[in-house]
């Protein structure tokens, strides 16, 4: 289960830490992950920084982070500007913070998470453009767009200005109580805690509830958001921002969030199916074996069971019977015997026979889990032979140069988008093959000369059309970091991936259209590398050379699995996509 900040765990750290916001003054901005961190200054008071991040979290943070393409545009608009307030809006999970000359950041930390940038509460920026529609879906409900004006989701119930009416107006629902609470209150998991402090089942539907505990509740809620101090409790390893049970307690909430926020219990999406399927095993194998048990007690038991049915068609009440709903009965004999169902339209016989087919459906749907299971034990064995220390750069296409620098691509428009926007700083160069749809490609600049740029230019090309194409050879560019914007020109659009190119564009011609493929050593760790030949030769004597031809990648991919002894999976992922061969192999000359 993915953890998150709550309203109520919200609330908490502004009456702790909103008043060092209040005066302080933005001095940098930078990026870390999915998250923003505005760095800070207040007189008297010193530095912080603090954190924003799209997946349910703030706190203050020590983290420096990077330079990103949304950092640098942030850094821009809100540099030297004095933070006037931050509020929490509607006691929702939403965080306002208002700077001088009109400009508000906004933090929506709910479905996927949104960074919006306001002036005057009109939307200049955000992370993520969107639309709701109404629920009728004849027109839109809400939207953040360029230039409108900023609408929060339509507000929950506060509970800090909740009257007793208003609460008494809450509960006419046919609902259980504690999701009122969650849902209506934004009281999320304490709800619980204070549907037990009140003396009611959490699962009471709210319309039955009496007047006395009406009031006992709507006290207990007020009594739980006085009890919010500012300080931070870790209850069962949880965040919480009361003092409950077994708790580990911090004075300042923000401590606590850093301890949770960085602690890596989160269950994965894998494990959670694996648990699914695990359990869904054992309800088939149960049923398989009771319907199984169903269809040998009918099938000794023929004419007792028939002569009975007989009876419910005459509508008589044999003492046999347990009960009789529509079309279906539900039979006993003896007091040791098997409560079965039984369809009263057909015969004992027929009954069996239908809990037998059952059964063996049962078994088949046990074999085909078992055989997905079975198919994910050789996975993880194969994740065990290639378990190693995983490098950051990894999960984008990338090769070390033979300058020794770090170079990223993206895979697809997504990552295009990443490798610049997450990794690009400013003494970084963007290289990008002269041909549309090209991957985005970063170097990290560790002083490198035009070696490595020509390698990237390489590389870029190697990962284009180009390759699929067939050609040799091509051309590529590169620039620098300030000429790389996602700010298009007026009446212009950039779709996701692709970035506007301002200025002068240094061009590498005729770059030949090969690649090397060969295990690296890097920090002591054994990776297989593809890259240009220049990078990979730099780096081991065992390697193999591969241009692209009409020959079949899956081919290519077989001939270097048994070359490399390892896995074709692993291998095509870091081949260019499209066909290949080799045209030489150095082992080890």
């Amino acid at each position: 289960m993915k953890l998150s900040i709550t309203s109520p765990d919200i609330y908490a750290w502004l009456i702790a830490n909103a008043e060092y916001l209040k005066g302080a003054y933005v001095k940098k901005v930078n990026s870390y992950e999915d998250a923003i961190i505005i760095k800070m200054h207040k007189k008297d008071e010193g530095n912080k920084g603090l954190l924003l991040d799209l997946n349910g979290w703030f706190y203050f943070t020590d983290l420096e982070g990077e330079l990103s393409q949304v950092a640098k545009y942030l850094r821009e608009e809100l540099d030297n500007l004095r933070i006037e307030n931050i509020e929490q809006l509607n006691f929702d999970r939403i965080i306002r913070i208002e700077f001088s000359f009109g400009k508000s950041l906004i933090l929506e930390m709910f479905g996927g998470g949104n960074l919006i940038l306001l002036k005057d509460n009109i939307i200049e920026f955000a992370l993520k453009y969107r639309e709701w529609k109404s629920k009728t879906g004849n027109e839109k409900s809400r939207s953040i767009k360029k230039g409108e004006v900023y609408k929060s989701p339509a507000p929950p119930t506060n509970p800090l200005s909740l009257d007793i009416e208003k609460f008494r107006s809450l509960l006419t629902e046919n609902e259980q109580i504690v999701k009122i609470l969650a849902l209506k209150l934004n009281l999320s998991h304490y709800s619980e805690y204070i549907c037990l402090k009140s003396g009611v089942e959490k699962k009471t539907l709210a319309r039955s509830i009496n007047e006395e505990k009406i009031i006992e509740i709507f006290n207990r809620i007020n009594e739980f958001l006085k009890s919010i101090n500012g300080k931070g409790y870790i209850c069962n390893g949880e965040l919480r921002c009361i003092n409950m049970d077994s708790c580990e307690e911090y004075n300042n909430i923000n401590d606590a969030i850093i301890k949770i926020a960085l602690k890596n219990e989160k269950e994965t999406n894998e494990e959670r199916i694996l648990k699914e399927q695990l359990k869904t095993l054992e309800e088939y194998r149960k049923l398989m074996q009771d319907y199984k048990i169903m269809g040998d007690e009918i099938l000794m038991n023929l004419n007792a069971y028939d002569e009975i049915l007989n009876k419910i068609k005459k509508r008589e009440n044999p003492p046999e019977v347990i009960s009789v709903k529509g079309l279906e009965a539900t039979i006993k004999l003896g007091e040791s015997g098997m409560e079965i169902p039984f369809n009263i339209t057909k015969k004992a016989s027929e009954m069996a026979q239908y809990y037998y087919e059952y059964s063996k459906k049962l078994s088949k749907k046990i074999d085909g889990i078992q055989k997905v299971l079975g198919k994910k034990k050789k996975i993880e064995k194969k994740k065990e032979t290639l378990q190693r220390k995983r490098f950051w750069f990894e999960i984008y296409r990338w090769f070390i140069s033979s300058e020794n620098a770090i170079v990223i691509a993206g895979r697809d428009a997504k990552t295009n988008e990443e490798v610049v926007k997450k990794y690009m700083e400013e003494k970084d160069y963007y290289v990008h093959a002269d041909i549309h749809g090209a991957p985005s490609v970063v170097v990290k600049n560790s002083g490198i000369t035009d070696r490595t740029l020509v390698e990237a230019g390489i590389f870029g090309l190697a990962y284009s059309k180009a390759w699929n194409a067939g050609y040799s050879v091509g051309d590529a560019y590169w620039v620098t970091f300030s000429q790389v914007s996602k700010m298009a020109e007026s009446g212009e659009y950039v779709p996701r991936g692709a970035w506007m190119i301002r200025g002068k564009r240094n061009y590498m011609r005729n770059l030949p259209i090969k690649i090397a493929l060969g295990f690296i050593k890097y920090e002591n760790t054994d990776i297989l590398m593809a890259g240009p030949v220049e990078a990979v030769s730099s780096k081991t004597n065992d390697y193999v050379e591969i241009v692209p031809s009409e020959s079949s990648k899956t081919d290519l991919a077989k001939n270097l699995s048994d070359r490399f002894k390892y896995p074709i999976d692993e291998i095509m992922k870091i081949l260019p996509p499209g066909p290949g061969e080799i045209v030489d192999d150095r082992r080890n000359q």
